[in-house]
């Protein structure tokens, strides 16, 4: 009897996080339930807790600006606590632009449901003293950070070749603004025409945009409009080995 009360009392807190959700975001129980994929009636139900959303419904809202984090967990997402953002999809990202999605506040992994969360570690970047080389590693001392589940299969990272660095510097705004939490796949090695890389190079680490040159040459450019300040780099076909690629940049996530 127990269970089951506890189990009423949790799906009456997610209905009232999602109340508290469309209230923030200004918008009525049809137009909310109609972004979610339900009628007015299923919201109903859902704001009352007599019906639990599913992982379709969640994306959904979670496209236009609601915290599902804190629907599901009652945690805030770093994004929305501290920068009251709205989430950009991948259907409504600007063309070559990386992918914004929330950053997951909790003190146990356990608390977040599986089936709709995966986690990623943090990548921890170093030089090394010998050959002036950066090697980097996964670590295991920091908390990982959770994701969406539906949403890293959409954007078609493997969580387990994936870690979180953090941007630093101005050169890559408005895309990615100094203190960022970034999404880098470290499987995805191979250079794609304007994408944007974290990438070694002389023992120094930058998150660029990477472009081939017809000679074999590769030109690496900052999103910033200001070249005096952060000029292209372009890179000879002979020294074009001495870069590092540690892995494409995914995804992003506003930082504190």
């Amino acid at each position: 009897m127990d269970t089951i009360k506890g189990f009423m009392d949790k799906k009456i807190d997610i209905g009232l996080r999602v109340a508290e959700e469309r209230n923030r975001l200004g918008m009525s129980q049809a137009a909310f339930g109609g972004q979610g994929g339900v009628s007015k009636g299923t919201q109903l139900t859902y704001e009352k807790g007599t019906g639990a959303p599913n992982s379709d419904y969640l994306v959904a809202i979670a496209s236009i600006g609601a915290d599902v984090p804190y629907i599901l967990t009652g945690h805030r997402s770093l994004l929305t606590k501290n920068t009251e953002s709205s989430l950009c999809t991948e259907e409504k990202k600007p063309k070559d632009s990386v992918v914004l999605h929330p950053i997951v506040v909790w003190d146990n992994e356990d608390e977040l449901d599986p089936d709709f969360y995966v986690f990623i570690p943090v990548l921890d970047i170093k030089l090394s003293a010998g050959n002036g080389n950066v090697i980097w590693e996964v670590s295991q001392k920091i908390q990982r950070q959770a994701f969406l589940r539906r949403w890293v299969e959409r954007v078609g990272v493997n969580p387990s070749k994936a870690a979180i660095m953090t941007a630093s510097g101005n050169s890559m705004e408005p895309r990615i603004l100094d203190g960022d939490s970034l999404v880098v796949d470290y499987e995805r090695t191979y250079i794609n025409e304007g994408k944007i890389y974290a990438l070694a190079l002389q023992g120094e680490v930058f998150v660029k945009r990477i472009h081939k040159e017809i000679d074999g040459a590769l030109r690496i450019s900052s999103d910033n409009a200001d070249k005096n300040k952060y000029p292209d780099k372009l890179i000879p076909p002979d020294l074009v080995s001495q870069i590092q690629i540690i892995g494409r940049v995914m995804a992003v996530s506003g930082g504190v």
